[in-house]
């Protein structure tokens, strides 16, 4: 008999599902919903470019959407059924924060904070953090370089206390509120297991590891006396979550009555702890020693894995060094870029000629295939939402060089 398992995949602008079945990996069906809010699923704010929120409301509303479909696609697959789903695995973008209070509802879904982008959850790319960003640097370089050792040397303004920092500087009332500041990765097996209330998480050791500063070498997250070194309000914060961290062999519990019933699932399929997107991309790709997968999407990553009973140097410059955040008993490393398709998107959208059908992506491509590298004397910089390896400077811009008439 054949058994199936179903993957959510949360990125910047959508969500997908996936059924595949587990004997031989072959795809049964899939589904893609686009984000319902904003534009093209990011909350934006005219008069801040570094801001990019999104509604959490969407995320449940994607996944009832691209489940059901992907389900009703999958019936008409040979030996398919929905009971013979054991397993759903969850990633998402990251850092991807939000504010929810003790039962672990986003403070979105309260009528008072219902129009305030700083009580949605805030997007990877949020880059309005900067400012808190390097005054954790510049604290942890002072009194504890080894928080900084294991991811780069430099904290990102992308990342989870930079954009906790920067919500209780510039909306204490939303913080005020505030019970938890959970990652999405958390939020979703957490919505899904009916486990939301914040002290129960399963917390992901990739989200955590590669954005929140934890290490098991310190004993979890950063200390309370760090953290209140860079405000005393973060201490108290942080003791509503758990200060353990997962990989995703790791179950988060089981699919609960009611989204089983929304998903029309059997409950108590075992949901696994999340993870980031680009992260389980390299599971995908067969991820091994020495084999570097570059995944890209909005952005780009570079993924690596090494045992984690070698003993790795400290790298300058890269995004993290994570024992378990790709695969269980290995170390993962993870560097990239801030843009990668959301370059071509704004080219697309906003700088070529001739309309959807000339200036297309699928036109575009067709061209570039019939030069050679260098062939068209252009040189371009692809800082345009800054850069995340090595410098994490999220000011920094793009160029484009060997421009004519």
């Amino acid at each position: 008999m054949s058994h199936f398992v179903l993957g959510l995949d949360f990125g910047t602008n959508s969500v997908r599902c996936l059924v595949v079945r587990v004997e031989d990996g072959e795809e049964v069906a899939a589904s893609v919903a686009t984000y319902e809010h904003g534009e093209e699923g990011i909350l934006l704010d005219p008069n801040d470019p570094n801001l990019a929120r999104q509604h959490p409301k969407d995320y449940e509303t994607g996944t009832e959407k691209t489940v059901n479909e992907a389900l009703s696609k999958a019936a008409s697959f040979d030996g398919f059924s929905p009971d013979k789903i054991i397993g759903i695995g969850v990633d998402t973008t990251g850092s991807t924060p939000l504010p929810v209070d003790e039962n672990g509802v986003p403070l979105a879904y309260q009528d008072q904070f219902a129009d305030n982008l700083n009580a949605m959850a805030w997007l990877w790319k949020d880059h309005t953090s900067f400012e808190e960003a390097a005054a954790i640097t510049e604290n942890a370089r002072r009194e504890h370089p080894e928080y900084l050792a294991k991811c780069g040397g430099i904290y990102s303004s992308e990342w989870y206390f930079s954009k906790l920092w920067h919500c209780l500087v510039v909306a204490p009332e939303v913080m005020e509120a505030t019970y938890a500041w959970v990652e999405m990765a958390d939020w979703i097996p957490g919505f899904l297991t009916g486990n939301l209330k914040p002290e129960n998480l399963k917390l992901s050791v990739c989200a955590a590891g590669h954005k929140g500063l934890y290490c098991e070498e310190w004993g979890g997250y950063p200390s309370a006396e760090f953290l209140a070194g860079i405000d005393p309000r973060i201490p108290e914060l942080m003791s509503h979550i758990p200060n353990k961290a997962y990989a995703v062999d790791t179950p988060a519990g089981n699919l609960c009555e009611e989204w089983a019933a929304k998903l029309e699932l059997p409950a108590g399929i075992p949901v696994a702890v999340g993870a980031f997107d680009a992260h389980l991309g390299a599971v995908g790709s067969h991820i091994q020693p020495g084999t570097l997968i570059k995944i890209l999407g909005t952005s780009s990553c570079d993924m690596i894995v090494a045992p984690n009973t070698m003993a790795l140097e400290d790298i300058p410059g890269i995004c993290g060094i994570v024992d378990g955040s790709i695969l269980p008993g290995y170390y993962g490393l993870e560097a990239g870029q801030s843009a990668a398709g959301d370059v071509f998107n704004w080219f697309v959208n906003e700088i070529v000629p001739g309309g959807k059908e000339l200036g297309s992506h699928q036109s575009l491509t067709k061209g570039a295939e019939a030069l050679k590298p260098g062939e068209s004397g252009l040189l371009a910089l692809d800082w345009n939402n800054g850069n995340r390896c090595v410098l994490v400077d999220p000011r920094v811009t793009g160029l484009i060089l060997g421009q004519t008439l």
